[in-house]
């Protein structure tokens, strides 16, 4: 488990849920049990079927990158070191999408539709980041 010196958010209910799934290093999602649609962020009710029989399911991780923003500034002390840095929306293979950091390669590396891996590291009990790596590194 890493140690973090940075502000986490405080997960509540089902982000909690999602963070502990995800603890071990890979990536899970909310499956519903009736309907089978893979969703993310975690929801009470199916936001195909409405169905309240949920799940968390390990997935691949493997996506593509869907969207991204390069950050140049942080009033978080913590995160000065690290600028700029790459938050990436990555559609995952199964269908939903993720936000995450990049990690193994810098800004201008980064372009829409390219294979992407979300890995996860657990941070403690209640958080873990999720980081974007190449399909490539990560294979």
């Amino acid at each position: 488990m890493a140690e973090s010196s940075k502000q986490l958010p405080r997960a509540t209910e089902l982000d909690l849920a999602f963070f502990q799934a995800s603890a071990g290093g890979r990536l899970h999602v909310q499956q519903c049990e009736e309907c089978s649609d893979f969703h993310h962020p975690p929801r009470l009710f199916c936001p195909e079927c409405q169905s309240a029989q949920q799940r968390f399911v390990e997935v691949t991780g493997r996506g593509v990158v869907y969207g991204y923003t390069v950050s140049h500034y942080t009033a978080e002390p913590a995160w000065r070191d690290q600028i700029p840095w790459t938050t990436i929306v990555v559609e995952l293979d199964e269908g939903p999408r993720v936000v995450g950091t990049a990690r193994g390669f810098s800004p201008g590396q980064v372009h829409l539709n390219v294979p992407v891996r979300v890995v996860t590291e657990k941070i403690n009990d209640e958080f873990s980041y999720l980081w974007v790596e190449s399909a490539e590194a990560s294979s």
